[in-house]
């Protein structure tokens, strides 16, 4: 298939509505308190507001509106300079991992059997993707466009902070400090997500390894010298691995070298170290915000520590080993002794540049539901969903909401925090049927809920954009089921509008008609979370649906 090109805004756009909604908090999308004072709603709103139309002189002069001025920043037809064309892939996996959603749920790692041997190459693919999504906003034009585009609004903010502080003066009322906040919430936002992506594909890592390094213990020792089928096979997953956790490493940062703020000069052009040149690192390595010192380090330390490993567990002959371990190490092969040396110099390497993981209990999604929730307002999280079909008799659609409901409330169990949520995911049946709706005829349905969503009866708690309904195909796919295809249901946009052209979606949505089927499992901790997170709707995920046979978004 033709690969499909998206217009990158390297900066989230949802970060600024995020950041906003954390100064009004205090609250940093880590989850940590933020060192200043939640701002006030009269700062908010006038941030929303033209300055001639508050501002005191010289401020007064202008017509802009702060919160426009940063948007445009991240990319618009007003500031186009920092767009970029980047593969359908790499956006969708960097937009979710943005906000910290990674790419498969506990679930969906066990639906598609990634810890079979077999599918050893499929699960190294979603490892590898997370790990380019981070390479490619390293790139030296799109880190230095990332940079510049976070300058671009610190100085917005940092001219809106001065034009409340000149209002606050003449009103004797307490400076505030602004564009602080916004260096401050990148800040906690980027090590986050950085931490949290390199946190699963390290676990990813380990969970392939621990049963490729058991089976490479208890192979048979022969008196031949050289490596059997079976020994080169794990030899090299094992070097795969080997490798996927150095690229993750040395690559998933997000360095603020030469962001206001921040205090270190840019180190894109950093001249190279004195010893750059020497073949090992004998000495500990630090994080460096270059990306092609941080890479040089990590691997010429990896490459010692891996050889000086080698030659304790020599010296050692296999004794006194760290635990976890296979049973047995002591007799091990010199193949697999070399195996676990090297594992033990990368996690010697790693926390040399990374230093100790931090722990983190919540993704970042629950958390910021848990903070929406706890203000009262309306959480729209549960669905609307609708019988588009009358091919089944009652008794099998009775049987088919129960096998659904049942589907999609197993979601979540590598979450921690998320039974609130879970008693809001609800779905909140009707009979298109007893709407005048013809089966299958989803533009009327459209408008039926579009009337529905505006009445009193409408529920509170549920999608205002997004509907679900159930035609033959999706009450098939959970009352005969095959093993090529889970079950699903049909996503529809609340908002599509069939007769609107717009040549943009078409360009980067082709064939997108404002339905999407989605797995079943995928509904919660998956659409859902990208949905309130804002960083993708059903536009977005339909190119990673479109070559499917069915139509269907697998994540």
């Amino acid at each position: 298939d033709a690969k499909l090109w998206i217009v990158d805004r390297i900066l989230e756009p949802q970060s600024i509505p995020h950041f906003i909604e954390a100064t009004m908090f205090g609250v940093l999308s880590d989850g940590s308190k933020s060192s200043f004072p939640p701002l006030s709603e009269e700062v908010v709103m006038l941030m929303q507001q033209p300055l001639a139309s508050w501002a005191p002189p010289p401020f007064d002069a202008s017509q802009e509106i702060p919160v426009q001025q940063m948007m445009v920043r991240i990319g618009s037809h007003e500031d186009s300079a920092r767009l970029v064309p980047i593969s359908k892939e790499i956006h969708a996996m960097k937009s979710r991992l943005w906000e910290g959603i990674m790419p498969l749920s506990e679930r969906r790692w066990d639906e598609l059997k990634l810890d079979s041997p077999e599918n050893f190459h499929t699960a190294c693919q979603y490892i590898a993707g997370v790990t380019n999504a981070f390479h490619y906003l390293n790139l030296p034009p799109i880190k230095g466009a990332l940079r510049e585009t976070y300058n671009l609004i610190w100085a917005h903010l940092k001219d809106f902070e001065d034009a409340v502080n000149a209002k606050n003066r003449l009103e004797i009322k307490p400076e505030v400090q602004i564009a602080a906040r916004w260096h401050e919430y990148i800040k906690a936002h980027y090590n986050a997500v950085s931490s949290r992506s390199h946190r699963w594909v390290v676990d990813s890592i380990d969970r392939l390894r621990v049963p490729i390094l058991e089976e490479l213990a208890n192979l048979p020792t022969t008196a031949d010298i050289t490596p059997s089928p079976q020994e080169w096979l794990l030899t090299n997953k094992l070097h795969d691995l080997l490798e996927n956790g150095a690229q993750a490493d040395s690559g998933i940062f997000l360095p603020m070298d030469g962001y206001e703020g921040e205090g270190l000069a840019e180190q894109d052009d950093a001249p190279p170290r004195p010893d750059a040149a020497e073949p090992y690192r004998r000495e500990p390595i630090s994080f460096s915000a270059n990306a092609n010192a941080r890479k040089g380090d990590y691997y010429l330390r990896l490459k010692y520590l891996s050889r000086t490993e080698v030659w304790l567990g020599q010296e050692r002959g296999g004794m006194d080993m760290p635990a976890g371990l296979p049973t047995g190490f002591d007799v091990l092969s010199d193949m697999a002794k070399t195996a676990q040396c090297q594992v033990i110099a990368q996690e010697k390497a790693r926390l040399e540049l990374r230093g100790e993981p931090v722990p983190m209990e919540q993704e970042q999604w629950v958390m910021k539901a848990h903070q929406y929730i706890g203000t009262g307002n309306n959480f729209e999280w549960g669905y609307v969903a609708y019988r588009l079909s009358h091919d089944h008799t009652d008794e099998e659609w009775e049987a088919f909401k129960a096998k659904f409901e049942a589907d999609i409330a197993n979601w979540g169990r590598e979450l921690s925090g998320v039974d609130t949520i879970r008693e809001k995911s609800k779905i909140h049946w009707r009979d298109a049927r007893d709407l005048g709706i013809a089966d299958g005829d989803i533009d009327a349905l459209r408008t039926q809920f579009q009337t529905f969503r505006d009445s009193e009866g409408f529920p509170l708690g549920v999608h205002t954009d997004i509907l679900l309904a159930a035609d033959k195909g999706v009450i098939d796919s959970y009352l005969h089921p095959v093993p090529q295809q889970d079950g699903f249901v049909i996503a529809i946009d609340a908002d599509h509008d069939p007769n609107e052209v717009d040549t943009e979606r078409l360009a980067e949505s082709p064939g997108y008609k404002g339905v999407v089927r989605v797995l079943g499992s995928l509904l919660w901790d998956d659409l859902g979370a990208l949905v309130f997170m804002q960083t993708q709707g059903l536009a977005e995920l339909w190119p990673l649906a479109m070559h499917h046979p069915q139509g269907v978004y697998e994540g």
